[in-house]
């Protein structure tokens, strides 16, 4: 609890190693900024120093390099906003654990910025490039394997789990070989350095909104709930009114499936098919594949971007609700939230239309 006669604040904590160090760097923070991605990027932490008394560059900088040849550097982190609606209450985003990936001094003026991953760059599932065959596996055994390998858990979180008689991987990382698997599936893909996710977006997009940006009126001022805004549509080259897919087995009989958005107008006459040849066992799963294909495609047709008053509830995977913006109002997935400290708090979000009907 914080007290209610004082300014609503951002507080934050930072622990390298285990060791909480806020206090040691609170007066030379300049930033913190955590970025939450949904799927195919990994979480960053970037902090930012200054130093103008060259600590951080002659004394930390050495240190934190010998410790982190040594071990993975493991940096945790928190934003604490306190008393935010005047009433002495405190919400804490726990941003997770990272490990160290670089660290940059610049100036003048003189300044250390520190950057960390969720998975980092010299992590092995993501730098060692590797060729193999995988025969008769789900998909989540593919995954599971990679995940043992690499010391982590795997979180399969889909009702579909596709089948290979045999998938090539050549001269490819675990992870994008994976990403790519989930891809084709119509799947999203999340890893940290413990875990990999895998996970179905319309189980995500089917939970209940955590809040509704209503459009700003004239005369509204602070009462607005957003800094600011920009709303974007994708071009009519990557808008699909339908997808086949297509493929000869080895009986030389054609697997068909076809999938329609759920506005489809046999009328038009600017409908475009996303076509395309992958290998199926039946026509059902050439059917469900078009469907998963489809919204993958589409998934980028209405978009928005909003920056925020910091709010720990944005996060990546939570769905919000637009009302007053006209063609762009409905209902839309976060795909990424970025939090940051700089003197004051802000959140600012990248938002996808959910699609309906596919």
């Amino acid at each position: 609890m914080s007290d209610i006669n004082l300014a609503r604040r951002a507080e934050i904590s930072v622990s390298f190693q285990g060791v909480n160090i806020t206090s040691s760097i609170r007066k030379n923070l300049v930033s913190l900024a955590y970025t939450d991605n949904e799927s195919g990027n990994s979480d960053d932490l970037q902090i930012v120093l200054q130093d103008r008394d060259g600590l951080w560059m002659e004394n930390w900088l050495g240190e934190a390099i010998d410790s982190a040849s040594a071990a993975r550097l493991k940096i945790t982190a928190e934003i604490i906003r306190q008393n935010w609606k005047s009433d002495g209450k405190d919400e804490t985003l726990k941003c997770g654990e990272f490990e160290l990936d670089s660290v940059t001094c610049s100036g003048p003026p003189a300044s250390v910025t520190i950057k960390a991953s969720s998975l980092p760059f010299s992590a092995a599932i993501r730098q060692t490039l590797k060729s193999k065959g995988w025969e008769k596996y789900n998909l989540s055994g593919i995954a599971g394997e990679m995940a043992s390998n690499n010391g982590m858990s795997l979180r399969y979180d889909a009702s579909s789990d596709p089948y290979y008689d045999r998938t090539e991987q050549t001269a490819t990382s675990d992870i994008s070989f994976l990403y790519k698997l989930c891809k084709d599936a119509g799947l999203s893909l999340k890893a940290t350095g413990t875990e990999i996710v895998i996970f179905d977006q319309k189980q995500y997009e089917s939970q209940p909104a955590v809040m509704t940006i209503q459009k700003m009126k004239p005369g509204d001022g602070h009462a607005a709930a957003y800094n600011s805004y920009k709303l974007s549509s994708g071009s009519a080259s990557k808008k699909y009114a339908s997808c086949r897919v297509t493929w000869v087995d080895d009986k030389g009989q054609l697997l068909e499936g076809i999938a329609k958005t759920d506005d489809y107008n046999e009328e038009a006459k600017n409908n475009q098919q996303l076509e395309l040849k992958e290998k199926v066992s039946s026509a059902a799963e050439a059917k469900q594949l078009a469907e998963k294909r489809l919204r993958y495609a589409n998934l980028f047709s209405r978009t928005a971007e909003f920056t925020f008053p910091g709010n720990p509830a944005l996060c990546a995977g939570v769905t919000v609700m637009l009302k007053g913006w006209g063609s762009y109002d409905g209902k839309y997935l976060c795909s990424s939230a970025k939090h940051t400290v700089q003197g004051g708090y802000t959140t600012s979000v990248s938002l996808r239309r959910v699609l309906e009907g596919y």
